[in-house]
């Protein structure tokens, strides 16, 4: 049977399959070769980076990560005392920074250069390249057990810098620290007379607490002594606190860093949790430029 040659529509049909193909082969040619060269770029200073990390504590514990999967998976990536969940995977997001504009802490730029995208690599970074050295200042020894007088002055100032509000006779407070009623019986214009309540009995109270959430603060005992002008109040620490119970003070966040029963002390640090540690972080590069 003899052939028949193509009609036009025929011919022009093939024309424009083959050019499409040619454009598709031209495209998938252009992205091999810059996932190629993509994949040899190594970070260096100036780069603008996408990446993803998680933060850890020198015990383990998660302070902050970019990435939702492991702010919610509590098993695998137990969190540290003041690690703060963000909400919904949308708040979550790679972390964008330009290498060497000092937005980062030394030790997270220096670490991240040099590497490709993809790859991931776990860093450890001292004090003095992270978040600097403890103040210790901000250390504070408390005794398990502690007496408080009854009766207490103040001056008019140091009133309201506890209480954050000006004092009036015969009005009641919480003081801030113990969590019981505070009674003041004289007032004038330089002092305070005040007296410090609880039960007759004793009482249990949540000290260094927090009135908009409940993980902060511990439990105290709290009873008078034989002639009633004391208040003795039993701190519930013990060597297990250490590094898992966190308070208020004023407005300043506290952890519990040791607890030593035999001396009866507990240290209190009021430093930020991530400073005077060496810190992990454990980094993949997504994207460079």
């Amino acid at each position: 049977m003899s052939s028949r040659s193509s009609s036009p529509a025929q011919k022009r049909q093939r024309t424009m399959l083959l050019a499409v193909v040619l454009v598709i082969v031209l495209i998938a040619s252009s992205v091999g070769a810059f996932v190629l060269l993509d994949q040899g770029k190594t970070v260096k200073t100036g780069d603008l980076v996408r990446v993803d990390y998680i933060g850890k504590l020198p015990d383990g514990r998660v302070f902050d990560t970019s990435m939702h999967s492991v702010a919610v998976d509590n098993d695998t990536y137990p969190k540290s005392l003041f690690f703060t969940y963000r909400g919904s995977e949308a708040k979550y997001s790679t972390l964008n920074f330009t290498v060497g504009a000092g937005a980062m802490i030394d030790g997270f730029e220096t670490g991240v250069q040099g590497m490709k995208v993809g790859e991931t690599k776990t860093i450890v970074i001292p004090p003095e390249d992270g978040y600097g050295d403890e103040d210790p200042t901000k250390l504070v020894t408390l005794n398990l057990t502690e007496t408080i007088p009854f009766q207490q002055t103040l001056t008019v100032d140091a009133f309201r810098s506890v209480y954050g509000t000006n004092p009036v006779r015969f009005n009641t407070y919480t003081n801030p620290t113990y969590g019981w009623d505070v009674y003041v019986t004289f007032l004038d214009s330089s002092n305070v007379i005040l007296q410090n309540k609880i039960p007759a009995e004793g009482a249990t109270y949540r000290a260094y607490a927090s009135s908009s959430d409940a993980s902060y603060g511990w439990q105290i005992a709290a009873e008078y002594d034989q002639n009633m002008t004391n208040i003795i109040v039993h701190h519930q620490l013990d060597a297990s606190s250490a590094m898992t119970v966190k308070g208020y003070q004023g407005n300043a966040r506290l952890y519990v860093q040791s607890v030593d029963e035999a001396a009866g002390t507990a240290v209190l640090n009021k430093n930020l949790e991530v400073v005077g540690k060496d810190l992990t972080f454990i980094i993949t590069v997504v994207s460079i430029g």
